[in-house]
């Protein structure tokens, strides 16, 4: 029997591995769709990646069940959970600013992230890819003492839906979720103008998300909020409750 292979050079064992899924039994397969996800971020990513450098390049977290995501903590919105994010880690003299570099300057990417370490090497290299047109090249970097932890270096393009897709789609019930106020803001982006606060408990309406932030309308506020401190409510809506 032939060994399943997401690309030449990561194999399905890697890309599903996990210590923890291990550790505590979580089951930790993706479907169809988050596999051929899987595959495309390889093809276009990593597999470009492994024949520039010509050095192995090891995988650290690729695909991540939902229950996998909730029991390390992960966020929310995690691309991990649709296949559509990788973490790596430079071997052989291939440095992780050296694959972060490439990355940027060579290839199509949704987000890349830049994740803590210091200013000459991250610890790691988190990479997503959805599609050409999707795509938004927002490169980001994460600092252990930042306010806010994951500071945006470039903030990519605007990738707008269709009109038709966004007035057929449902809104979600959801309440805020804070000690104090929650702060809404003009963008998907910690450093983006408040434009205005929501007290606890407050009850809104979910019209759109991206990845760790949901675009909100409550009363006269309207905007985007971190997803780390909404609470969506069970009845008709079936997204995942931890990324």
């Amino acid at each position: 029997m032939a060994v399943l292979k997401i690309s030449k050079n990561i194999s399905y064992k890697e890309g599903t591995h996990s210590n923890t899924a291990i550790r505590r039994r979580i089951k930790n397969e993706p479907n169809e769709a988050q596999l051929k996800a899987m595959k495309t971020l390889a093809k276009k990513v990593f597999e470009p990646l492994r024949e520039n450098f010509g050095e192995p390049i090891r995988v650290n977290s690729f695909f991540r069940s939902i229950a996998l995501n909730k029991a390390i903590g992960g966020s929310r919105t995690s691309q991990h959970c649709s296949g559509e994010a990788i973490d790596m880690d430079g071997m052989n003299g291939v440095t992780n600013k050296k694959i972060f570099d490439y990355i940027k300057k060579n290839l199509d990417f949704d987000q890349l992230i830049w994740e803590f370490g210091n200013d000459k090497n991250p610890d790691w290299v988190h990479v997503s890819y959805k599609s050409a047109k999707e795509n938004r090249k927002q490169v980001l970097k994460a600092v252990a003492d930042g306010n806010p932890v994951y500071q945006i270096i470039e903030a990519g393009k605007e990738i707008a839906q269709p009109e038709a897709v966004v007035s057929k789609k449902k809104s979600r019930k959801a309440v805020v979720a804070v000690k104090t106020v929650l702060n809404v803001r003009k963008k998907p982006a910690k450093d983006a103008k408040v434009v205005g606060q929501i007290k606890n408990a407050k009850k809104v309406k979910i019209i759109s998300e991206e990845p760790g932030w949901y675009q909100i309308k409550a009363d006269k506020h309207s905007g985007w909020v971190s997803a780390d401190y909404i609470k969506l409510k069970s009845t008709n809506s079936t997204s995942s409750p931890e990324q």
